[in-house]
């Protein structure tokens, strides 16, 4: 493998871009990737590239042809051989479900070559020191977006009833009350709402409303009160885990819905957590038996139509089939996780692998798969999420298997890492600044030693990490996971 090097003399510039003329730069660029395989969403795999980056942004892309590069003032990578993609996105975490894990967290990221996340739901005064400490090092942390708390409704299903059950939720019985919480959360300055199960069609519509007025994405669950594409059709940004579509293309799906209704008055003295799960048994296995083409046709236009994006999570809803969570490489990945959480995630995952698995899990699994497909055919936006730190997903490690699940529910390779760079800095209004490789952006950067596009488990390939124009090489990377292997 080609080491990374500093050169001994000034920056010289020969043989570039299809010219005999001497390229001059802008400024002594920071950092230099010559001669690397480029690949992002918009352009596709570029070959032989110079990339020079300034600062924290992307300042010259270029053709190498041969260009050396020598200099007293820049780290020079030769990428002879390796294949540089943008940072990439975890667009579906939770930085405060596991209180002991939380300070471990941007660690695990950064060294797994995510560089940004999407906090999809923890109480603001557990998320905003951590969005807030991210802005204060953006070089050593990955980018941080954050929603507060889930905008549920009564009773609440993250509640703090139990561990897993966490208190990531508030209720709102009223409209408004769901009004003042929506407030609340747009006071702290979030950057998305998250709208939750337990929601009425009236309050629902109430927070996308309020998210529509502040110009932010409004993302969750279909509330179990409504259909799909009522909540698209109200305004809903995206879906996390495609969670109820499957009810919506169901043949007899008005019925369905009549009976959610009235399990939800019915239950309305239940444990929120209990009353969603007996829906979810009550109708799911139904569903996804009952499926009806037309009917998928249907809501699957209406979500494109409205740009009603996806986050499919695949990691956390395929692990109860694909069991990839014993893996003997999953299970080394607990070694980064600090106590008591790997010795509890390394017992608890065995034990959970042990269990058979059930017809009903093996049907939703490959319902899945199978809607990843007719997403793709009908033009939803997909972004990729995995959920974590549920359900034995390592933080960082678990976004590489959400892009490989991704491939294997029918996206390309390109289409996956799309799914992980361009689609969320396009989601939430950034995409002239991130996303791409290209003039301008900003410099986060993810360099591999094999190419993705042959095989999309090669993003775990990681020779060094660029993030907000700072250079983590292997060494840097591998230092990282050696003080979270020994608790620092």
């Amino acid at each position: 493998m080609k080491k990374i090097f500093i050169g001994t003399f000034f920056l010289l510039f020969l043989f570039a871009c299809n010219s005999s003329k001497q390229l001059t730069p802008r400024a002594s660029p920071d950092i230099v990737i010559q001669n690397v395989n480029v690949i992002d969403a918009k352009n596709g795999l570029q070959t032989g590239m110079s990339v020079l980056v300034k600062g924290n942004r992307i300042d010259q892309v270029f053709k190498a042809n041969g260009t050396k590069f020598n200099s007293t003032n820049s780290t020079i990578i030769n990428g002879e051989g390796k294949y540089l993609i943008p940072g990439l996105w975890d667009a579906h975490v939770h930085l405060s479900f596991i209180k002991e894990l939380t300070p471990a967290m941007f660690k695990l990221f950064l060294a797994h070559g995510i560089t940004s996340v999407r906090d999809t739901g923890g109480q603001l005064h557990l998320v905003l020191p951590e969005r807030e400490k991210a802005r204060k090092d953006p070089q050593n942390t990955p980018r941080v977006m954050i929603a507060g708390p889930l905008l549920d409704g009564v009773p609440t299903v993250y509640d703090g009833s139990t561990p897993n059950n966490p208190h990531l939720g508030i209720g709102a019985g009223t409209v408004e009350e769901a009004e003042k919480n929506a407030d609340e959360m747009l006071a702290a300055k979030v950057d998305l709402l998250k709208a939750y199960e337990m929601l009425t069609p009236e309050a629902f519509k109430t927070i996308l409303a309020k998210g529509k007025a502040a110009g932010i994405p409004i993302t969750g669950h279909v509330p179990l009160s409504m259909d799909v594409i009522e909540a698209s059709n109200a305004g809903m940004s995206s879906m996390e885990h495609m969670r109820n579509l499957e009810f919506a293309c169901a043949a007899d799906w008005e019925e369905l819905l009549a009976k959610r209704k009235k399990m939800l008055f019915d239950g309305q003295a239940e444990i929120g957590s209990t009353l969603r799960r007996n829906i979810h048994t009550a109708q799911r296995s139904h569903a996804v038996a009952n499926q009806d083409a037309a009917q998928r046709t249907k809501v699957l236009k209406v979500l494109a139509d409205n740009e009603t994006w996806q986050v499919p999570t695949m990691s956390i809803m395929m692990a109860g089939a694909e069991r990839f969570n014993v893996r003997p490489d999953w299970l080394e990945s607990f070694d980064l996780l600090p106590e008591p959480v790997k010795t509890n995630w390394k017992t608890n995952a065995v034990k959970f692998a042990e269990t058979p698995v059930t017809k009903a899990t093996t049907a939703y699994a490959n319902w899945f798969f199978e809607m990843v497909g007719h997403l793709k055919t009908a033009n939803v936006d997909i972004m990729a999420g995995t959920d974590c730190p549920i359900f034995f997903l390592t933080p960082g490690y678990s976004l590489h298997e959400e892009l490989a699940l991704l491939v294997k529910g029918g996206l390309t390779p390109l289409e996956a890492i799309e799914a992980a760079t361009t689609k969320p800095a396009e989601y939430f209004k950034m995409d002239k600044e991130l996303g791409l490789i290209q003039e301008g952006m900003l410099a986060d950067l993810l360099l591999l030693e094999a190419n993705p596009l042959t095989d999309i488990r090669n993003t775990l390939k990681i020779d060094a990490v660029v993030r907000d124009g700072k250079l983590h090489n292997r060494a840097a990377l591998d230092a990282l996971k050696a003080d979270l292997m020994a608790g620092k």
